[in-house]
């Protein structure tokens, strides 16, 4: 029985990838050879289509589709779903949850953040060089208007939009607040 399991286990480690996880693409989007907008194309997958979530980096997903890999944007492809008619695609699914601690379809938003899991996000910690360095990136209002020129951009004036108003028309504003 042991050289069984073992068998099993090594044919488990080669025929799957070591986390993948059975996924859908939510929408249509472009296979790309790097997490990044402006890799190259690899090809493309469309809404529906079931894929292997092989991995995660930033706003990311790493996927396989149709014997591409390629990477596409996190919030394009739901892992832990696949197609009905993909039994192929489930069995791997269940598969490699026994090889996984975590589940990479699973996705954390805290106050619009998107792409960092539940214990990324535990061990944040505030870190006051980082914003030092933040503000270092900020410019001067000439430094702007130099950079607004040579760009070509010129200023536009755009009037504030009136206060909104109940529809009591009692002067209260959205959300019960006072002007």
């Amino acid at each position: 029985m042991k050289i069984f399991r073992s068998g099993l286990a090594l044919l488990l480690l080669v025929a799957l990838p070591a986390w993948a996880a059975p996924g859908v693409m939510l929408r249509d989007d472009t296979l790309r050879n790097a997490p990044s907008a402006t890799a190259a194309a690899v090809g493309s997958v469309t809404k529906g289509q079931a894929v292997e979530v092989l991995g995660r980096q930033s706003g990311w997903s790493r996927v396989q589709a149709q014997g591409k890999t390629g990477w596409v944007r996190l919030l394009s492809v739901r892992g832990g779903a696949v197609a009905q008619t993909d039994v192929g695609g489930e069995l791997a699914g269940v598969l490699a949850l026994g090889g996984t601690r975590r589940d990479p379809g699973k996705v954390v938003a805290v106050a619009g953040v998107r792409g960092l899991s539940e214990e990324e996000l535990k061990q944040a910690r505030y870190d006051a060089r980082q914003l030092e360095r933040l503000e270092g990136y900020a410019v001067t209002l000439p430094e702007a208007n130099r950079f607004a020129a040579e760009a070509g951009l010129a200023r536009r004036e755009v009037a504030y939009l009136p206060a909104p108003q109940s529809a009591s028309g009692s002067g209260e504003t959205w959300g019960g607040n006072q002007p």
